[in-house]
């Protein structure tokens, strides 16, 4: 099983004493790398979740599913704008500075342009009723089509298993039509349920015909068919069908693509204030592993997740991970 870097779990077993834990870039840890130990924690490049390294241009996304409270990496999230028409791919477009694939991203003032920082500890606050909330500035190289993006990502002690990302163009950017943010890897959990306001989408019947090893076309779903909590946030939640994950080897004598952590769910979550009406959920699929021929064990499965609508300056959207199971969040639908 894939295990998170050295000093991380020395930081996981630290007691601090009465203060929250919090993991934080130049003050407990020499990596950017930030987050709750027993919640999420989360990086950016060169921060790595785990020892063999990830793909650039990507927020890196660790809870704890491994035996005995161990991390594993759960998921990547994308910044892709839309400008004209024209999509920028954080992961994919090369950088400026090395002509290798991935953006640069770093932490730091939010008006930086360059990575002249990149071990932020953030800002943290306090919000009353003993509750905790830090703040890290992150920075985004600047795309093929013109955007110019920043994000704020904020994260509670009272929800530790969520990341708030606010986004906001900077003022040297062209004219953002969207600034998409995609959870990318669902194959890596072999998710195939996305759950919504009164029914489980499954990918084998959505995407029953997908063969290949290209991405199976978006699937659109828009607000009303999305679910909404008693105080009107909008859910929408993703998880696997099998429930051991970690039984399924899907490549003989190696680990590649191999999770072996516990079952979660993942979701996308709209606070009720910034719920506008051209919100909507988006999925895509795969056949086959990325990157590879190598089908996917058990069929077709999801790969991008996310929420998204026109871009405002400001948006918000929450990113959670949890053990919780998406009826104890509240959702009613059944598979």
């Amino acid at each position: 099983m894939r295990r998170i870097g050295g000093l991380i779990v020395l930081l996981l077993t630290l007691n601090l004493g009465g203060a929250t834990e919090w993991i934080r870039a130049g003050r407990n840890t020499n990596a950017p790398v930030w987050g709750i130990p027993g919640g999420l924690i989360w990086a950016v490049p060169p921060g790595k979740l785990r020892p063999q390294g990830e793909p650039r241009g990507l927020i890196r996304v660790g809870y704890p599913v491994l035996t005995n409270g161990g991390y594993d990496l759960i998921n990547f999230i994308a910044v892709e704008p839309i400008v004209q028409g024209r999509r920028g791919f954080s992961e994919l477009e090369l950088s400026q500075t090395d002509q290798k694939p991935g953006k640069l991203f770093w932490s730091g003032a939010e008006t930086a342009t360059s990575p002249a920082e990149q071990l932020s500890p953030g800002t943290l606050r306090q919000l009353g009723s003993g509750i905790e909330e830090l703040t890290v500035a992150i920075g985004i190289e600047r795309f093929e089509n013109g955007a110019a993006v920043q994000l704020q990502i904020s994260q509670r002690t009272d929800r530790p298993d969520e990341l708030r990302l606010v986004v906001r163009a900077r003022p040297d950017s062209a004219p953002l039509d969207y600034c998409i943010l995609t959870a990318t890897m669902g194959n890596w959990i072999r998710a195939r349920q996305l759950w919504l306001r009164d029914r489980v989408v499954n990918s084998l019947r959505q995407y029953p015909e997908h063969r290949g090893a290209h991405f199976a076309a978006h699937s659109f779903f828009p607000l009303a068919q999305l679910h909404r909590d008693p105080d009107g946030s909008v859910l929408v939640a993703l998880t696997s069908d099998e429930s051991d994950p970690a039984l399924v080897h899907p490549f003989r004598h190696s680990d590649f693509w191999y999770y072996g952590g516990q079952p979660v769910t993942q979701y996308w979550r709209k606070p009720a204030a910034t719920v506008r009406p051209d919100l909507r959920a988006v999925v895509n699929a795969r056949y086959t592993y990325w990157q590879s021929q190598h089908p996917i064990p058990g069929g077709v499965a999801y790969e991008n997740f996310e929420l998204n609508e026109r871009y405002h300056p400001g948006q918000e959207f929450i990113f959670g991970v949890t053990r919780r199971t998406p009826a104890q969040l509240g959702m009613s639908a059944t598979p």
